[in-house]
């Protein structure tokens, strides 16, 4: 990723954080609630948010189910408010997918990426989902919260010049892949215009997948006998 858009995304990164501060962690929080819900079929030992402002979510993580958590997050000031919050979270101040390297090796059971898809230069998506993939074990769950669209768009971003806004399926990095399955979906529309509440580019979406075991992501199917083989010989 260029210096400049590093740059850019860090200051958004700030400009989220202060934009935000009175609503992050005490207004509803749809993706806690579908945490507890894969608790419930598949403990959580472990997470791994991407774009985890202070930790706040993390720390509810360890606290509901003894989970280790780590997150990363763009902002300074978030991370810096994080560290003296949540002391026992592990949050890395830095951008995806680079700095994801902080966690080689590691396997996570639920993964969060935390609605910054769609500032992502398009030139990184491929490696950041496949570090997420690295980092995500089989069996375990991916959360994708994000803008939502009927096709893939690109338009300014109202907040900074330099950056662009992109739209479509933000699961579908990964959904491609037959070891990932949509477990579940919510669409959420942003606007409080009634009528404005229609039209898509208002809506967002919270995406559950879950990553099947490769043995499982396959059907085994007879291999077909050659031409050759059924070919009647003279």
């Amino acid at each position: 990723m260029k210096s400049e858009e590093l740059a850019d995304l860090a200051a958004d990164g700030d400009r989220y954080h202060r934009v935000n501060y009175h609503g992050i962690g005490t207004i509803a929080d749809p993706i806690f609630t579908r945490m507890e819900a894969i608790h419930v079929v598949s403990p959580i030992r472990t997470v791994l948010e991407i774009g985890c402002t202070t930790g706040f979510r993390l720390d509810k993580a360890r606290q509901a189910f003894g989970a280790q958590c780590s997150g990363l997050e763009i902002s300074a000031a978030a991370v810096a408010e994080g560290g003296e919050k949540f002391p026992e979270i592990d949050i890395k101040e830095g951008v995806a997918p680079a700095d994801l390297d902080h966690w080689a090796g590691k396997q996570f059971d639920v993964i969060v990426v935390g609605h910054l898809l769609y500032l992502l230069p398009r030139s990184e998506l491929f490696e950041f989902a496949a570090k997420v993939d690295s980092l995500l074990a089989e069996g375990g769950h991916l959360i994708v919260m994000d803008f939502m669209y009927h096709r893939d768009t690109v338009s300014s971003y109202l907040h900074q010049d330099a950056l662009k806004v992109y739209k479509g399926d933000p699961s579908g990095a990964w959904t491609w892949n037959p070891q990932y399955f949509l477990v579940n979906r919510e669409i959420y529309s942003l606007a409080s215009n009634p009528q404005s509440q229609q039209a898509p580019s208002q809506w967002q979406t919270l995406d559950v997948l879950l990553k099947l075991r490769l043995d499982e992501s396959y059907e085994n199917v007879q291999a077909p006998e050659s031409v050759h083989e059924n070919a009647d010989l003279e």
